[in-house]
């Protein structure tokens, strides 16, 4: 999976049967410690390091002496914080927090998590989304079971202890296992239990569970970022699996297994076998995830660029004595035991009659980037799907296909179920990645990792060029292979790729003073333009989604040639319009046409165009001038002044950039 490779079994195809959350419940942190430290202090870091992906309330459970005590609060973390300090109580040594994005019941103190029994015996937190949640609660309220929020959560906790009831001889793990065989959904799980108070139960479903592995005491969370100031060791849980906790050590266990072997032993024994996760470094550090000075992690991780794209070149781009080389490890090993005239994943997609792209959000950009780089350098044929509509619709697939899954985390709902029916399809599925070790890494055929390092802030942006880094170097090296660019093309091409991480070091200073300047004069905007053409385009869709994403700016994207069919009659005065017009692009003349077109109209225009071009001088409000590099290298180049105009405007209108 790339230059730097993981321990094999990061590589090695897994279980793709994976009904995967979506929507807001993806936003939800978990946190859960049990070791030999005062767990509040623990808990509350840790949720402070989860506040980047978005929530609207927060709370923790401890194992007190002898009980479980609950804290929870709507709004941040730091009023969870406070509150806590007046419930000397809330001392113990194992325990689980929990962020949470509403889905279930509107934000409020009662709505949070944890959630408990009656007898606040069981305690849980869920991030996930229970599709069956309403049946199974009329099933427990005709019990007499009494439900206090509006979340699908709490019936959890009313579910596990009704089947303890009925089968008290059975240990909390199995219960636990019955239970969520009973959910439809998606979920991942910790439970506390009063009797047990060296005992946590963690399972996953679609929703990502990491087991942190310390010296005498274990952690689980939603994220790596809430283990990494603990513990590099980690475990991996893979979908359909349950893990018991306790600060002697931990079992790892197949869900299914473990709930089928009870039934049909009818009694607590062939509960399952151990499985063999093994532990895993991750590739980060407490520093990475810091803002190192920077005001805002998304300033930081805008200005780290250079460093994230020449990770993701390092080890791959080579320089010979005479030429260049492409070398994509990830893509290059063939498969094991698959007969004598097996093919490389590489070899597949030179030879595939198609390749799809999956992808949501600022990856589909970067897929439809892959799309213009891949047909115009390597001659194949790229169709780009948005993951959400892939699933649906059962799109035709062949053998002969590849499909490519573009995520950031590795861990979106909607691009696991595309490689789910892509493997259905017998396809070849290869994943382009940030987060080692994630879903997707492991359940692709093969692939390639950005090393663009954590990304907080919640605002795709070092992610973003990484992964158009990485599409250039799989659409060069497929159009060597394919002989559809000479070796002396292709070190031209990696001639600029080569420095494109300096030259934007180089610019980052002045560009942060302009964009800084710029942003001043359309931070009270209520609406914005932006448009491009080819594979500026995307880049166009990627600019309007970070300003609508953190500054809540109605923006749109459109093509330049298609501005007069129709978002013309939108642009009125002083709206901002951003016109992205190289000179290297085949439709320059147009887009330049266009701009004079808009400032008839009273718009304010920006236009990001090369370095040393006065064609825009005295037409537009604003000339960003960028670098000049190879067409297809541009977008690395035009992403970052529309990051930096996002943040700035963002930062003006006083929003919560990072959440």
């Amino acid at each position: 999976f790339g230059a730097q490779l993981p321990p094999a079994h990061l590589l090695a195809p897994q279980r793709t049967s994976e009904l995967v959350a979506r929507g807001p419940a993806a936003m939800c942190g978990i946190f859960a410690y049990i070791g030999d430290r005062e767990a509040l202090a623990l808990l509350v870091t840790a949720l402070k390091r989860l506040e980047y992906r978005g929530y609207d309330s927060a709370g923790v459970g401890i194992y007190a002496p002898q009980q479980l005590k609950i804290c929870k609060k709507v709004g941040k973390v730091a009023n969870l914080e406070e509150t806590a300090k007046s419930h000397p109580s809330l001392s113990g040594t194992s325990g689980i927090a929990h962020t949470r994005w509403a889905t279930h019941g509107k934000p409020s103190d009662v709505n949070s998590h944890p959630h408990t029994t009656a007898d606040v015996k069981i305690a849980v937190v869920h991030n996930g989304v229970i599709e069956n949640y309403a049946t199974l609660k009329r099933q427990l309220a005709s019990k007499g079971y009494v439900f206090v929020s509006e979340t699908d959560t709490e019936l959890l906790a009313h579910l596990v202890q009704d089947i303890k009831k009925q089968m008290p001889e059975v240990d909390w793990a199995q219960v636990v296992a019955l239970a969520l065989q009973l959910v439809e959904g998606a979920y991942g799980v910790v439970f506390l239990f009063e009797d047990e108070p060296d005992l946590l139960i963690g399972a996953r479903k679609g929703s990502p569970l990491i087991l942190g592995v310390g010296a005498g005491e274990y952690m689980l969370a939603s994220d790596a970022s809430a283990i990494i100031e603990h513990t590099q060791d980690v475990v991996y849980l893979r979908d359909g699996e349950l893990v018991e906790l306790k600060r002697s050590g931990y079992k790892i266990r197949d869900l299914n297994k473990v709930a089928q072997a009870l039934k049909a032993e009818g009694s607590p024994r062939g509960d399952g076998t151990p499985n063999d996760n093994p532990i895993v470094r991750l590739e980060m550090s407490l520093e990475q995830i810091e803002k190192a000075g920077y005001p805002h992690f998304m300033l930081k991780e805008i200005m780290d660029q250079p460093n994230a794209l020449r990770n993701a070149m390092r080890g791959r781009l080579a320089r010979g004595a005479n030429s260049w080389q492409i070398k994509l490890g990830g893509l290059e090993k063939v498969p094991e035991g698959v007969g004598n005239n097996a093919q490389s994943p590489l070899d597949r997609m030179t030879n595939a009659k198609r390749i799809i792209i999956a992808a949501c959000g600022t990856s589909a950009h970067s897929g439809l980037i892959a799309k213009y780089a891949m047909e115009s350098l390597a001659e194949l044929p790229v169709e780009v799907e948005y993951a959400s509509e892939f699933r649906y619709r059962r799109p035709l697939i062949f053998p002969e296909d590849v499909v490519i899954a573009i995520s950031q985390s590795g861990e979106t709902a909607d691009t696991l179920e595309a490689i789910r029916i892509a493997k259905e399809s017998q396809a070849l599925t290869i994943g382009i990645v940030n987060v080692v070790g994630s879903s997707i890494a492991r359940h692709t055929d093969a692939g390639v990792y950005l090393h663009a390092g954590p990304e907080i802030g919640v605002a795709s942006t070092k992610a973003f060029t990484g992964q158009v880094m990485a599409v250039l170097l799989v659409a060069l090296q497929l159009a060597i292979q394919r002989n559809t660019i000479s070796q002396e093309q292709l070190d031209s091409y990696c001639d600029a790729l080569d420095g494109i991480p300096d030259r934007i070091e180089q610019w980052l200073e002045p560009l942060d003073k302009q964009t800084k300047f710029i942003a001043k004069y359309f931070r009270l905007a209520s609406n914005a333009l932006f448009c491009g053409c080819g594979v500026m385009f995307p880049v166009a869709l990627e600019g309007a989604l970070k300003l609508k994403e953190i500054s809540y700016i109605h923006a749109e994207g459109f093509s330049a040639a298609e501005v007069k069919h129709g978002p013309q009659t939108l642009i009125r005065n002083f709206i901002p319009v951003v016109c992205i017009a190289m000179k290297s692009d085949p439709a320059y003349q147009a887009v330049k046409e266009h701009v004079s077109e808009f400032r008839e109209k009273d718009a304010a225009v920006i236009v990001l165009t090369d370095e040393g071009n006065d064609d825009f001088k005295g037409v537009a409000s604003f000339v960003i001038h960028c670098p000049a590099s190879k067409l297809e290298f541009e977008p690395l180049f035009a992403a970052v002044p529309l990051q930096l105009l996002s943040y700035y405007i963002a930062d003006m209108r006083g929003c919560s950039i990072d959440q």
